[in-house]
């Protein structure tokens, strides 16, 4: 059969005759396609339960249900069945290994949450989008795709004799099969029109466009009360136990500690997010009183950071122009004066007070020259600046509630990866109770008990993967685990592990070519020559390949030059 008979069949309506009536079915390709739309709903549907409703993974087990509702903003949710649905094409698309999942999982997240406040932002704003808007949209991707893959008329003219069909009928097809939803076009519409709003209202006049030149050279002592907060309260190491000359204290001390434990719970913190930031204050404040007296800013304030440990950074900041600090620092760097020092300035990072130490104007010798064409560079640089801001103000003034506990792990670990340690190791378990096939969830906590130097718990959690199916042809979960296996002294079975991390990752591709350098690496440590041989080979092989797909040298770039018969 031909490829235009075939084509042709594909595209021929089935009917079927029903009652004296003929009812369209819909081309082969169609009903196939729905038959897939409907077996991926009720998959999700089976998984998770109807949106809005409690869900779950259905059976036995007693396992803990996953909630319908992954996020909501300001009270507006996202339900459980629409993130599943972005994420099973994520995967098809980019097919992430588990290393990279939570990354996949954090990013549709958070464009799902984007989507929630553009979408209110633009309708407070009273912008729409009408269905001719739309049309010519779907006209605009149409030209695009003609004017980019079908350019060569020859080759257009051969693919509208293949399909039998002429210039607009093709066109048509494009627009039904190469376009997204009006839905998706009205959203893409709807932000595009908020952003330009957004960049229209930015403006910059003479004295702007000089001052978008000018530069400070700054140092500053930055404090983060949060972690100033983590460290105060982590807890102490144990003590050894004491010989049995202290047993009768314990006694005595026993109905001390019931008296005050009302007064003084053992898991009361030492210190109190409020109580962080006056002592941040505090020590910020007499750096401002001691450089006043005549001390060197540099020389204290490095002293504090010592003093204080992790909590506290004394940096010298170099020069630099505005837009490239935060807000309100910019405003305080750019108001004073070399040799002037700072009030506190709180910024997300934390409290800062920083020390001016000299100031310029940078102007490009052909300013004048081409004063509009820098007005228009510096205009859109201040555009995306303030695109950025007001994206982030959105995120700021909004109620987001992460309720999915995979999510919420990650944003915690995102937020500070080592005070949230702890508390997202419960979410990732969480997630692992409510749903035992979730293979990226087992692979982040087996990494944060690794970290934490937990590294039997580790272990226990990674097998656990590598002998499920998705964690079974996982090279990264096998290469895990020989890792930690071999931290912990079970060379044999290391080894076993890494053997595997081998064979699943075959494909020539960089992150299985990274993969197959570090196994080699560690095949050397461990004095297993022959199977670093075999990485080896592996990776002569992939670079082989890699050397034949690269397009051949043309003949006069490969020529010597010619010599020089003047000679010297």
């Amino acid at each position: 059969m031909s490829i235009v008979r075939m084509r042709k069949m594909v595209r021929k309506q089935l009917k079927l005759p029903l009652f004296g009536r003929t009812i369209e079915l819909g081309s082969p390709m169609a009903i196939v396609f729905w038959i897939f739309v409907i077996i991926f709903v009720v998959g999700t549907y089976y998984m998770y339960g109807p949106g809005g409703g409690g869900g779950g993974p259905r059976g036995g087990g007693g396992e803990r249900s996953l909630s319908a509702v992954v996020a909501a903003v300001d009270g507006r949710e996202i339900s459980r069945n629409e993130y599943a649905m972005h994420l099973y094409y994520a995967e098809r698309a980019q097919q992430p290994s588990l290393m990279q999942m939570r990354q996949v999982k954090t990013q549709i997240l958070d464009m799902l949450i984007n989507q929630q406040l553009l979408t209110e932002a633009a309708r407070a704003e009273g912008i729409t989008v009408s269905k001719q808007e739309i049309e010519a949209e779907r006209d605009r991707m149409v030209d695009e795709i003609m004017a980019t893959q079908y350019a060569d008329r020859r080759a257009l003219r051969r693919v509208l004799e293949e399909k039998n069909m002429s210039l607009e009928a093709f066109r048509d097809e494009l627009r039904r099969e190469r376009t997204p939803e009006d839905e998706v076009l009205r959203a893409n519409l709807l932000f595009d029109k908020l952003e330009q709003q957004v960049k229209d209202a930015v403006t910059l006049n003479d004295e702007q466009l000089r001052q978008s030149y000018e530069e400070v050279e700054a140092e500053h002592l930055l404090i983060t009360p949060e972690q100033l907060m983590a460290e105060a309260n982590a807890p102490e190491p144990a003590e050894e136990t004491g010989t049995d000359k202290e047993a009768p204290a314990e006694a005595a001390e026993g109905e001390e500690a019931a008296e005050s434990a009302d007064a003084a719970p053992a898991d009361e913190p030492q210190m109190t997010l409020e109580q962080a930031q006056a002592k941040a204050r505090e020590v910020l404040t007499e750096l401002k009183k001691r450089v006043a007296e005549g001390e060197d800013f540099a020389t204290v304030a490095q002293e504090y950071a010592d003093e204080i440990g992790p909590a506290a950074r004394y940096e010298e900041l170099g020069w630099f122009t505005r837009g490239r600090m935060a807000e309100e620092f910019e405003k305080a760097a750019f108001a004073l004066e070399p040799g002037q020092v700072s009030d506190i300035v709180e910024t997300d990072f934390g409290l800062h007070v920083l020390k001016v130490e000299g100031r310029r104007l940078e102007l490009p010798e052909d300013f004048e020259e081409n004063r509009e064409q820098y007005r228009e560079q510096k205009l859109e640089e201040r555009r995306q600046q303030a695109w950025g801001r007001y994206i982030q103000a959105l995120h700021d003034s909004a109620e987001i509630e992460i309720i999915d506990p995979e999510l919420r792990a990650y944003k915690l670990l995102q937020e500070d990866p080592m005070a949230n340690a702890a508390q997202a190791a419960e979410l990732l378990n969480a997630a692992i109770e409510g749903d035992p096939y979730n293979a990226s969830a087992r692979f982040q906590l087996a990494s944060l008990l690794q970290q934490g130097g937990q590294t039997e718990q580790a272990i226990s959690v990674m097998t656990d993967l590598v002998e499920s199916e998705a964690g079974a042809r996982s090279p990264e979960a096998h290469l895990q685990l020989g890792m930690m296996l071999r931290e912990a002294g079970r060379e044999e079975e290391a080894l076993a592990q890494l053997e595997s991390a081998s064979e699943w990752a075959q494909g020539f591709d960089w992150q299985n070519m990274f993969l197959h350098m570090q196994l080699q690496q560690m095949f050397t440590e461990m004095g297993a020559t022959e199977l670093a041989d075999r990485e080896q080979q592996w990776m002569d092989e992939y670079q082989a390949a890699q050397a034949q797909q690269m397009p051949p040298v043309p003949e006069t770039e490969m020529e010597e030059p010619p010599a020089d018969e003047g000679g010297d």
